[in-house]
């Protein structure tokens, strides 16, 4: 199991993304990455020199909070940021009121395409 120590040196197991569920997973990294001052290095591509230990320390902890079958989605990623948008461009459905929006849109569509057609 994957830890990471906290200010007072506690083992705490990372969140462990399979590809469901994900929002709950990128809330549960966020509060990781801003406990350890890394939240700046995922929502930004930074090339300055000083970043580069935080850049991979971010990229590490996305890395070994992935599933196996979830992890080869980002194994060509180089930065925590790159790896942080991929996840998200592939699993994030949005907020859930704006899907459920959108579905009872399409529903909506389509119920009235099928009965003009009646």
């Amino acid at each position: 199991m994957a830890t990471i120590n906290s200010l007072q040196s506690i083992p705490v197991p990372l969140p462990i993304f399979d590809g469901t569920d994900y929002d709950l997973w990128e809330e549960k990294m966020e509060t990781l990455f801003k406990s350890q001052n890394l939240w700046d290095i995922v929502q930004q591509d930074r090339n300055e020199k000083e970043n580069e230990q935080k850049d991979a320390s971010a990229l590490y902890l996305i890395q070994q909070s992935l599933a196996q079958n979830v992890f080869p989605r980002i194994t060509k990623a180089k930065t925590a940021k790159k790896a942080w948008d991929l996840l998200k461009k592939e699993y994030n459905i949005g907020d859930p009121q704006s899907v459920l929006q959108e579905n009872r849109k399409t529903n909506g569509f389509f119920r009235s395409s099928h009965m003009r057609k009646e």
